[in-house]
């Protein structure tokens, strides 16, 4: 294998496992941010403590089924464990979507309609005053 190559594998690979770690860092907060034990979240998902511990340690990395049943435990949304917060955008998205959560769904759908309305106001407005 030549060296680039040997580069490029290698670069793979801390790459994946940056991801894994990211996302068990993400299980780990929004369990903690949920007040949920590890051992009651472990129960809830129907694994074995450890099996949940590595998961959330970072050694294992999750299905995407026990990750879609984390998010509904802890009620943060799905893309929330995997999105990259670096970037102001993401982190406001991502904060919106785990208020939004929180409410209760008629009342959910009625706010996002209004504020979906307001925004295309908002964007016509810059369109027209340029």
């Amino acid at each position: 294998m030549s060296m680039m190559s040997e580069y490029s594998v290698e670069r793979e690979i801390n790459n994946a496992i940056t991801e894994i770690a990211h996302i068990a860092q993400k299980i780990r907060e929004a369990r903690e941010w949920k007040g949920v034990t590890q051992v009651s979240m472990a129960k809830q998902l129907g694994v074995a403590r450890q099996t949940y511990l590595d998961v959330e340690s970072g050694k294992t990395e999750p299905r995407i089924l026990m990750l879609m049943n984390i998010a509904k435990i802890t009620g943060r949304p799905l893309h929330w464990f995997i999105s990259d917060d670096s970037t102001p955008e993401y982190g406001d998205i991502n904060r919106l979507s785990v208020m939004y959560a929180q409410v209760p769904s008629p009342l959910r759908q009625k706010m996002i309609e209004q504020n979906i309305n307001l925004i295309s106001c908002c964007l016509e407005y810059v369109s027209n005053s340029r």
